[in-house]
């Protein structure tokens, strides 16, 4: 079975902006789609998309965030050397590494090589006659991810009503994922109602987390545990908080700046601050609790941090194998988050995630802020073995998509369901 035609267009994502598709249809007449998200909270170190603005086209109604030249690079320089060829992600990402061989992809843009390496590797499932998550995991069960879900959000997701970006919660006493969703589902219900009282119940992040304005990050800690106790599980031996601290959002000039509760810290001081924090409340993960080049603070954090914490990385990695080669020779995290857009390949992603597989880093596969009705990465974190996955909250079809299809593969294919805590 060989790529038929390979088109790429613009649609739009969960922020209504444009992003890439492609269509890759095979000679068998199937036609198999990907579309790509896009982040807001964007991490210096990530792979480069390719906007309008940046060749120096603004289109009038995007102001610039068209995406018309990347489609353009698809269609003019990636179908042409690909098409005819079989589906085989590993030659065709070969293929599009030469087409473009800058580090970060800058040249055709991440959005335009990852949106082909996603469409072909669809299709190669297809062509195999398996599913996604099964194609890339051929034999044994599949290993169904922990959810890690937004319940609070701020930050650059929700115009900043906390200084850090998300609250979450792990449900990590479930036995199922259809268990745990259940009592996401629940918490995220009962955050509504009690809500009401700070008066922003409405206002809605970009990933679905509820944008709820509090005195202090202990304070929205303490509203999320007392939703987990209220519907009647048990904090820290069932449901534990999760922290997106998203720092490098308010680190300027060395130091971090938390406008709540109106105080600088240097990176030793909020070193202390964020260690006070997990000692004191109910904190199982915590995600960029420090920029992404203060190398230094993350090392010394590792040497005070509770053993069983997840320290998990994203803008410190950005799903870059030599950024996460450094992170483990100087054991500055223990977990790191992946992203395939930060990456721009569906096979290079796959060999930064087995990297820090290989060195019993845990392992999250996470979404974007923009993000679209594609259920593609459930089938990647699951096919992969990831041991969580971060798609944002129970709210919108963007997010569902991905929800409901954990859901389909419990369902329908061999599983287990992963326990990483």
């Amino acid at each position: 079975m060989e790529l038929a035609k390979v088109f790429g267009y613009q649609v739009l994502d969960s922020r209504g902006r444009p992003t890439v598709a492609v269509n890759a249809a095979l000679s068998d007449g199937s036609t198999h789609t990907a579309r790509v998200p896009s982040g807001a909270s964007t991490g210096a170190h990530e792979a480069k998309e390719l906007r309008d603005a940046k060749t120096g086209f603004t289109e009038r109604f995007y102001g610039g965030k068209s995406v018309y030249f990347a489609v353009d690079n698809i269609n003019k320089i990636i179908a042409p050397a690909i098409t005819g060829l079989a589906p085989d992600p590993t030659n065709i990402d070969a293929i599009l590494a030469k087409l473009d061989p800058s580090d970060d992809h800058h040249t055709l843009g991440a959005n335009a090589t990852l949106a082909v390496s996603l469409a072909v590797t669809k299709a190669g499932a297809h062509a195999a006659g398996k599913s996604l998550a099964r194609y890339l995991q051929p034999t044994g069960n599949l290993l169904i991810p922990m959810p890690m879900v937004n319940i609070l959000s701020g930050g650059a997701h929700a115009n900043r009503t906390l200084d850090i970006q998300d609250v979450l919660v792990l449900p990590h006493g479930a036995t199922s994922f259809t268990e745990a969703l259940s009592w996401i589902v629940a918490i995220r219900e009962l955050a509504v109602i009690k809500g009401k009282k700070y008066g922003a119940t409405h206002l809605i992040a970009d990933e679905g987390g509820l944008g709820i304005a509090f005195p202090s990050i202990d304070a929205a800690c303490e509203f999320v545990t007392s939703c987990i106790s209220e519907i009647g599980l048990k904090v820290e031996s069932e449901v534990s908080i999760a922290l997106d601290i998203a720092s490098t959002e308010f680190f300027d000039n060395g130091k971090y700046n938390l406008q709540t509760i109106g105080s600088d810290f240097t990176s030793s001081q909020f070193v202390k601050f964020i260690t006070k924090l997990v000692n004191e409340q109910p904190i199982i993960s915590i995600e960029d609790p420090f920029a992404e080049d203060d190398w230094a603070a993350w090392q010394e954090f590792m040497d005070v941090a509770p053993k069983n914490l997840q320290v998990l990385g994203d803008d410190l990695f950005t799903t870059n194998m030599a950024r996460l080669e450094r992170g483990i020779t100087d054991s500055c995290a223990n977990a790191i988050l992946i992203k395939a857009n930060q990456n721009g390949l569906v096979t290079s992603t796959k060999d930064v995630l087995d990297k820090a597989a290989s060195v019993n880093f845990k392992t999250v596969v996470s979404a974007r802020s923009g993000e679209t009705e594609d259920s593609w990465l459930a089938d990647l974190a699951t096919g992969w073995r990831a041991a969580q996955i971060k798609v944002g909250s129970t709210h919108g079809a963007d997010r569902t998509a991905k929800w409901n299809r954990l859901l389909e593969l419990e369902a329908t294919e061999d599983c287990e369901f992963a326990k990483p805590f």
